[in-house]
Order: C-alpha cells, then structure tokens, then sequence
C-alpha cells in the first residue's frame, strides 16, 4: 500500500487519524492490519467519522484497538517525553452536538499543551473547546472536487470556504488545521483537492 509506506518513509513520532476510514466494512481488518506496519514511537491514535458512525463502528473500534491504537472518543491521550507532556483530546461524534457539545478539553488545564482532533473543523467553532492550543480536523475533503482550487460547489461545512482547507483560526483565535485527506466521498474523484498528509513539528520555546 502505498500510504504505508509514504507514512513508514516519514517516520512520525505521533500519528493521529481523524476518522472516515471506510466507504464500506469489507475492507476495515486489511485497512487496520497495514496502517498497524507505520508503527510510530509514539503510537497511533485516531476519532471517527461520520462515516464511521453511520456503519462499521464497533469493528473500527476493535480492529483499532486490537493493533493498540487508541481510540479518542471524549477521552484523552498524554504523550511524555523526558518532562514535557502534549495532551490529545478526541471528540465523539462531533456532529451530535446534544450528547457531545461539551469539549473534552473543558476537564483540562490552561497551562497544558492540547491537540484536539476532531473530525468536523465546525466542531471547534460551534462549541466552547478552551484550553485547546491546536485542532486538528478533516471532513471537508479540501472540496474534493474544486474549479482551479479556488470554488468547491459542494463543501460540507455550515462555514462555507472558511474551513475548507488549510491552517485558519476559529472566532475564539484557536488555530485549526484542516486536512484533505486520503480518500473521497461518494464519487472517487478529486480535482484541484488533492490527497494529503500533513506533518506537524512542534518546536518547544
């Protein structure tokens, strides 16, 4: 597979999957089985999406966790290193906002360093997500279909082009990183909106 190996060639500390891992549950085991090889120091952890929601979820959640990737539903992860700490908040469901509208970073510390991965970049806008330093979400496929890059007709964010791709920062200044992803919805076809992986380095001050 050659997501594998581009992740395996880039060697991350840390990988965090923002959800959508399927468009049908035949193929979660093998999915699960290869992106087990990429084997971060850190480990793998990773939300769901809607997608994920809508089928397959208890599989996800048990071939995630069978490979020891951590599964971030309201919960959160800390990653150490010597005497420093990052913690990743993951949300469930970010569009149920009458079960999960209350952040997981609420129950956090101001002076703690948070990562919150969401599957909607909405999610960051439309609830109290404070002590969040950085949020990282998806779900808009940079438009997967797009003019030039420049005019998507279909973007599923009640933001429009605000949180279609890229770093932008929410009303309350959090920076937010919104992926295109690997794959497509409905149609397998981008144009313009091509698949990514981003690679984040933090750099202590």
């Amino acid at each position: 597979m050659q997501l594998v190996r581009q992740l395996q060639t880039i060697n991350p500390d840390l990988m965090l999957m923002g959800g959508d891992y399927q468009e049908g549950c035949q193929y979660v085991t093998e999915l699960f089985d290869r992106l087990a090889e990429v084997q971060p120091k850190y480990g793998i952890a990773g939300v769901m999406g809607n997608n994920d929601y809508e089928r397959c979820h208890e599989e996800i959640v048990a071939e995630m966790r069978k490979h020891g990737m951590r599964v971030l539903e309201h919960t959160c992860d800390t990653i150490s290193k010597d005497n420093q700490r990052i913690i990743v908040a993951g949300v469930r469901n970010p569009f149920d906002l009458k079960h999960n509208g209350i952040s997981p970073t609420l129950a956090l510390k101001p002076e703690d360093f948070v990562i919150l991965l969401t599957h909607t970049p909405d999610y960051v806008e439309d609830v109290d997500v404070s002590n969040t330093d950085l949020a990282l979400a998806g779900h808009t496929h940079g438009g997967q279909v797009t003019l030039m890059g420049l005019y998507a007709p279909i973007v599923p964010s009640h933001y429009g082009r605000r949180f279609l791709k890229g770093k932008k920062k929410s009303s309350a200044g959090i920076p937010v990183i919104i992926t295109n992803g690997i794959g497509t919805s409905s149609k397998k076809l981008r144009m313009f909106a091509p698949s990514e992986i981003v690679v984040i380095e933090l750099h202590c001050k």
